[in-house]
């Protein structure tokens, strides 16, 4: 699943519940992001998203103020189930194949790397949540990035700038810093075709 699919799932639950559009604000854009980097199960999410609607039903029916509902509501709970949950299981055995063959796309910059990238997926994608994996993304992004013409590194900057939000009080830096590279990553692969739509699992 790709964090555009991650995040427009949640959008859709969180507009069934509160009964309102599909468009997340800033805030929850960023949470969402940010739980997707931390490969936190869209399950879980959605779980928690469902769970505080009904909470907050019944306090509305006490009489309790009704306040909007938001993904930071959910936040602290989403961020004990990242604490406590489990790395995930090795990649499937066709991943490493899978990326081998998109790192042949033709005139992709940085080759390389992103050769080097699909031969050890599975291996960084096994360890400490996978965050090695992004790690080495960016990297190699990096790596790209040098090797095209300057316009090209201008124009992943300013796409990655039309969609930064402030850090959410509830988020830390190290997740937002992740996030803002996940979104890097995503900005760079839809306006240039680096890294190939597979790298982003």
């Amino acid at each position: 699943m790709t964090a555009r699919q991650y995040v427009e799932a949640i959008a859709e639950e969180l507009a069934r519940v509160r009964g309102r559009g599909l468009l997340l604000s800033p805030a929850d854009a960023q949470l969402a992001l940010g739980w997707y980097a931390a490969e936190v199960p869209l399950a879980a999410v959605l779980g928690e998203v469902r769970k505080a609607a009904r909470l907050r039903t019944r306090s509305t029916v006490r009489g309790a103020v009704d306040t909007a509902l938001s993904l930071q509501v959910i936040a602290p709970a989403l961020q004990r189930i990242s604490a406590r949950r489990k790395p995930p299981a090795p990649a499937t055995e066709g991943l490493s194949g899978q990326l081998r063959a998109a790192a042949q796309a033709p005139g992709l910059a940085a080759r390389a790397a992103w050769h080097s990238l699909a031969e050890r997926a599975e291996h960084l994608l096994a360890q400490e949540g996978g965050d090695g994996y992004w790690t080495a993304a960016v990297a190699a992004l990096k790596a790209a990035l040098r090797e095209l013409p300057r316009a090209a590194a201008l124009q992943a900057g300013s796409a990655l700038r039309s969609r930064i939000a402030p850090r959410p009080p509830a988020m830390t830096r190290r997740r937002y810093q992740r996030s803002l590279q996940l979104m890097l990553l995503s900005a760079s692969s839809e306006r240039l075709g680096v890294p190939p739509r597979a790298f982003l699992l």
